[in-house]
């Protein structure tokens, strides 16, 4: 007779197969769910059924924990997110239910009550791409005939708000307003365009004042078991940049001041520690308020500043691009050209320029 047991907040069901081996299926919000599941299978043992993985009565939590997670090649940061996003929002709405139960009307219900939540419309786009890769996965190796999802034009989430830098009075109030350990990380920011992960992650070794040099080839690591993440967004990501003579004043500064922090990092916490991505953050939105910073506005802006403020003075948007680490030109002018709207008059009164040189000697030829 199948039996159930809990496991923290989710409940099994155990069950005997023919050849007398114990099997188990967890992931029930309730004991009578795991009661039915078990008393299923054993009644699928008797008629010889549960063979066919299409034919077993797999929940979503057994599928992805059995077989999705164990196939799973993605980056240390992506598994994190990824088991976020599966714990907070995926397994509380589907985790109990069988993969071939879950239907399209379901997952629209699901898709409002995401939206309705105030999740980000991008933040909500990761949660269905998710759960539709792994049910798209579970058709691929025969536990799902169908997949919900399949037909569905979701469509492109749009970024809420357009890219907004700083002034460079708030970047300097917001410094200013830091505990003075921590006042290089936003000239970091303003100075190099570097993201929050690689400024954090930025180790002396990394800086050389003769050669006036950045090496960004590791970011801090969100496993507070680990120092480092030895890899970057993208393989553009990996770069050397320029180091300015204002910031190696900065950053010399620093260093008679407060010293190397553990593992030849540049910044560390209040107590001689790593300094973390959540807790610096935390303190620069809590700064950031200050001078208007609005909600989902942080660290990030200090890279929409410095690359805002080059563009502003007409630098290559190929070398920005190239200091920034973007995969593509393309990245950076969908990111920041709306910014400077007078750069494509320009390039019109441009080509209006070119042609006036040729107009006359063209309209001679006409007459000719």
């Amino acid at each position: 007779m199948a039996t159930t047991r809990a496991r923290g907040k989710y409940w099994y069901a155990r069950w005997r197969e023919k050849d007398g081996s114990q099997r188990e299926k967890g992931g029930f919000l309730t004991r009578k769910q795991a009661e039915l599941y078990g008393s299923e299978q054993e009644r699928l043992v008797k008629l010889g059924q549960n063979t066919k993985p299409s034919e077993l009565k797999t929940t979503l939590y057994d599928f992805v924990s059995e077989h999705w997670a164990k196939v799973l090649s993605v980056r240390p940061q992506t598994a994190l997110d990824y088991e976020l996003s599966l714990y907070k929002h995926i397994f509380p709405r589907f985790g109990s239910d069988y993969l071939n139960e879950i239907t399209r009307l379901e997952l629209r219900k699901w898709h409002k009550e995401l939206k309705d939540s105030g999740l980000a419309e991008r933040t909500v786009e990761k949660h269905l791409n998710l759960l539709a890769s792994i049910l798209k996965f579970a058709v691929e190796i025969e536990y799902l005939n169908k997949s919900p999802f399949l037909g569905w034009k979701r469509g492109k989430a749009q970024k809420k708000d357009k890219v907004q830098p700083l002034t460079y009075g708030q970047v300097e109030q917001i410094a200013n307003g830091m505990p003075g350990k921590y006042r290089v990380m936003v000239w970091i920011g303003y100075y190099t365009g570097m993201r929050p992960s690689e400024i954090l992650g930025l180790t002396w070794e990394r800086i050389n004042f003769q050669a006036k040099t950045i090496v960004i080839d590791r970011q801090i690591s969100r496993d507070v078991n680990k120092v480092h993440e030895d890899y970057l967004k993208t393989s553009a990501s990996q770069r050397t940049i320029s180091l300015s003579d204002n910031l190696a004043g900065l950053l010399k500064g620093h260093l008679a001041m407060y010293g190397p922090g553990p593992h030849g990092l540049v910044l560390s916490n209040r107590n001689g520690k790593v300094l973390r991505y959540h807790d610096a953050s935390q303190m620069f939105r809590t700064r950031g308020r200050a001078v208007g910073l609005k909600p989902g506005q942080g660290m990030h802006q200090l890279r929409h500043t410095c690359a805002s403020v080059l563009i502003q003075r007409k630098e290559n948007f190929k070398a920005i691009q190239e200091m920034l680490g973007h995969a593509s030109i393309q990245e950076t002018m969908d990111t920041y050209g709306h910014l400077f709207p007078q750069a494509m008059a320009e390039l019109s009164n441009a080509l209006d320029s070119h042609a006036s040189e040729y107009e006359e000697e063209f309209k001679l030829r006409l007459v000719d």
